[in-house]
């Protein structure tokens, strides 16, 4: 059985992550777990609360096979608490370690936690954070939708569909090309097409 932790913080944005866990949610080969700096509720920036099933403590993080870190309405709010980094920390490591899916500002921890300073990356961060926060290597900046190097994984929000096919892919996980393609626009859908039939 593989295993996959959801990191959540404070200000946690779900859906930029719900495609992926929507992926493994219909792997029966994963079993999905929450983690947080402490085992309660979290309020995302939708204002969903979602529960960390486990806490820092509880979780031998380089026994996992893919940690995904959700975007960040607040940075601030997460990085003033020193358990995320700690926790982050633990990944810097010659030896196995998780597939990191990092999305939108959330790169920003693992910067904090020292995982990007020879790695390449992108997220939705705004260019008046790195002036702010020279610990961030931004030489390592790559603007492109989706990034994946050194086992990290990251992306800015409005490409969560790509980010979402990536990680999984990364995982080895079969996904479509098509996987949550848009709507097509150059014809109507027929009623056909939009019948669906249950498979099994």
């Amino acid at each position: 059985m593989k295993q996959c932790l959801v990191m959540l913080y404070p200000g946690f944005c779900n859906f930029e992550i719900a495609a992926l866990t929507e992926i493994l949610a219909f792997q029966d080969d994963w079993k999905m777990t929450t983690v947080g700096a402490e085992c309660k509720a979290y309020t995302g920036e939708d204002s969903m609360a979602v529960l960390a099933q486990k806490d820092f403590s509880q979780v031998a993080l380089l026994d996992y096979d893919l940690l995904i870190l959700p975007g960040i309405d607040d940075y601030h709010v997460p990085l003033s608490d020193a358990r995320n980094v700690a926790f982050l920390a633990q990944l810097q490591t010659a030896g196995k370690r998780p597939i990191i899916a990092a999305m939108s500002s959330s790169p920003i921890l693992l910067a904090k936690a020292g995982l990007l300073s020879d790695t390449k990356f992108t997220g939705g961060i705004f260019e008046e954070t790195y002036e702010k926060n020279p610990f961030i290597p931004k030489q390592n900046l790559v603007r492109q939708p989706v990034v994946s190097d050194n086992g990290i994984i990251s992306s800015s929000f409005q490409f969560f569909r790509e980010f979402a096919i990536t990680a999984a892919r990364a995982c080895g996980i079969r996904v479509g090309d098509r996987f949550l393609e848009p709507a097509r626009t150059d014809r109507p859908y027929t009623a056909e097409e939009l019948t669906y039939h249950f498979e099994g």
